[in-house]
């Protein structure tokens, strides 16, 4: 009979047996290291010997989550609880009297709040809004005082010029909205959840990836990649766009626009991984799904962002996506060839990075190699 004391036998997948048995305590190799017990029968043997620790096992995760808590609230509290425009465009056509007045006035109340672009006249000035070189400008004239603004900024930028028009002039502004948003994106925020997502699946996409086969050559890797990326641009256009409506730039665009993105956050996760390890994760999360969303763009313009945030909107993949839908969907494609340029240019230097770090690797394991074949001569 069988002592109490024993473990059963485990079936690995593979259809082998585990005896938990033949290395008892105290005879176990040297080189082995105690595992966790086998709390959930059936996990293969080869993960229980490969689990850490009990303490370790314990903390890390703790430690992990709670760093990436933080940086978190702390990020999008430091950036959101109390917004104030920092060098934000804001156009003005009105007489040189009252232009200068105006600008007086709004500096005066925000100092560096706005950097001002002046226009011949009313007609001009909507020109300019519609092609995304400012988000509002205010307009002086026979008929008064008022406001020019795109909708399709969002209503938190178009909220808060009026209400610093209202200051500056003395009296309520009446808005005009010239580039009003889609039906189907009332709030204006559509490009950012649409851009969040597809950065949350990148990030998964690329840790999977490595966990399940973290030896996978890079062309292997980089078909991976273009398999997901093509179909989460096909998947979210037709959820985002041809569903909701919410994104009414053309099916095309906003499928290359999305794949891009979720192809440069594939790549870049993976880079992350491969340069620190285990670490590669939660700095990809900090970097990418953090930091990275909160300077999109999709929530509130750079220029409203804090003074250390701002500039990584100018760096970073889901800013120039946001920008690209947006162009692509309200502003006659301003900005979108620059958008498209900068997402290539991640999703290509990601890859030139993996391939030489890969190319690197090689070399070293060569030498180690070659060395170890001369020591055995």
């Amino acid at each position: 009979m069988q002592s109490s004391s024993e473990l059963p036998a485990i079936a690995s997948p593979d259809g082998t047996l585990y005896d938990p048995n033949a290395h008892p305590a105290g005879h176990r190799p040297a080189h082995a290291r105690p595992a966790l017990a086998d709390t959930e029968p059936g996990i293969p043997a080869p993960v229980l010997d490969a689990a850490a620790g009990v303490r370790k096992a314990m903390l890390v995760p703790v430690v992990t989550a709670l760093a990436i808590g933080t940086i978190f609230v702390a990020v999008y509290l430091a950036a959101f609880h109390a917004p104030s425009a920092r060098h934000q465009p804001l156009g003005i056509a009105a007489s040189d009297t009252v232009a200068a007045r105006t600008e007086l006035a709004l500096n005066s109340a925000a100092p560096d709040a706005y950097t001002f672009h002046r226009y011949a006249d009313a007609d001009a000035a909507r020109r300019a809004i519609v092609h995304d070189e400012v988000p509002a400008a205010l307009v002086g004239d026979a008929r008064g005082m008022r406001l020019l603004a795109a909708g399709a900024q969002g209503p938190s930028v178009v909220s808060s010029l009026a209400t610093a028009a209202t200051q500056a002039v003395g009296h309520p502004v009446p808005v005009r909205d010239v580039r009003p948003l889609a039906a189907g994106d009332a709030r204006g925020l559509s490009a950012f959840y649409a851009a969040f997502g597809v950065v949350l699946a990148g990030f998964l996409f690329a840790v999977s990836s490595y966990q399940i086969a973290p030896r996978l050559p890079l062309s292997a890797r980089a078909a991976s990649m273009l398999v997901f990326a093509a179909a989460s641009g096909a998947t979210v256009a037709l959820i985002a766009h041809s569903g909701f409506g919410a994104l009414p730039a053309s099916f095309l665009t906003v499928a290359v626009v999305v794949g891009l993105l979720a192809w440069a956050t594939a790549a870049a996760t993976g880079v992350l991984l491969r340069l620190f390890g285990p670490l590669g994760m939660p700095v990809a999360s900090v970097l990418l799904l953090i930091l990275g969303n909160a300077t999109s763009g999709g929530i509130l313009p750079a220029t409203f962002l804090p003074a250390w945030l701002s500039p990584l909107a100018e760096l970073l993949a889901p800013a120039a996506a946001i920008q690209a839908l947006r162009d692509a969907a309200y502003f006659d494609n301003a900005h979108l060839t620059g958008s498209l340029l900068a997402l290539v240019a991640w999703v290509v230097g990601c890859l030139a990075l993996q391939y030489l770090l890969d190319r690197i690797a090689a070399r070293r394991d060569a030498t180690a190699l070659s060395a170890t074949a001369v020591l055995g001569h």
